[in-house]
């Protein structure tokens, strides 16, 4: 056992582990992607130990693991980096949005981010439905269906050249009760942030004047949150 793996009081293991997890992180910064015999080389952990942290890094979607068992950093890294204005990171950028959106049309607004396969929820604000689409931060949904699934799917590559219609619709697609709206956000550099949600009932997406306005309201909002990630010239 090495002086670094020496067993010390319960805050100090706490101490430890908490360095050893920053290490695998900063390990990752630069690359995209590791195997855990590159990590364990890199951070001078066993294998063992370095599985382990990472194993709670992914729980917290700080590292991802690909099919070909390579580590890469998570999208709650994105959740929590500033941003070239200063502001505390993505969730707390969009969430003022989100607010507005919610209380404007009175629908669920969230704000998925991208994690392999799935997408993420790292931002939610309720509107004042009756009956609405319970989301939560932490979330994590498939791809494949959905309007915010298609967003992050589709715009992966980043903002795309010319006129393209950008705010995606699915009604009853992922859930039969189910319909949202969404629109890509990307920042200063065309990449994609994440996307932009409104989620209600089918009902009440069915009727095409409430839809209009639901997409219209969905790709202002887009605009607005971009307008944050502009950096000053």
């Amino acid at each position: 056992m090495s002086k670094a793996d020496t067993p010390v009081g319960e805050s100090g293991l706490r101490v430890n582990a908490l360095e050893r997890g920053l290490r695998l992180l900063m390990a990752l910064r630069y690359d995209e992607g590791q195997k855990l015999s590159d990590l364990s080389r890199a951070t001078g952990l066993d294998k063992a130990t370095a599985s382990r942290l990472l194993r709670s890094l992914a729980q917290y979607s700080f590292v991802l693991k690909d099919g070909s068992e390579r580590y890469r950093l998570g999208p709650a890294i994105a959740v929590l980096e500033r941003t070239g204005n200063a502001t505390q990171g993505i969730a707390a950028v969009v969430q003022p949005t989100l607010d507005r959106l919610a209380a404007d049309t009175g629908e669920t607004a969230s704000f998925f981010v991208r994690q392999g396969d799935l997408r993420l929820c790292v931002a939610v604000a309720f509107g004042h439905q009756a009956v609405s689409h319970f989301l939560k931060v932490g979330d994590t949904l498939l791809t494949e269906r959905g309007a915010s699934g298609r967003v992050v799917r589709e715009f992966a590559a980043g903002r795309p050249v010319g006129d393209s219609n950008l705010v995606q619709t699915s009604i009853g697609e992922r859930d039969p009760e189910l319909a949202a709206v969404a629109c890509p956000v990307f920042d200063s550099r065309n990449k994609l942030l994440g996307a932009l949600s409104l989620s209600g009932t089918c009902t009440r997406y069915s009727s095409p004047e409430h839809l209009q306005k639901l997409q219209l309201a969905v790709a202002a909002a887009a605009m607005e949150i971009e307008a944050l990630f502009v950096k000053p010239g």
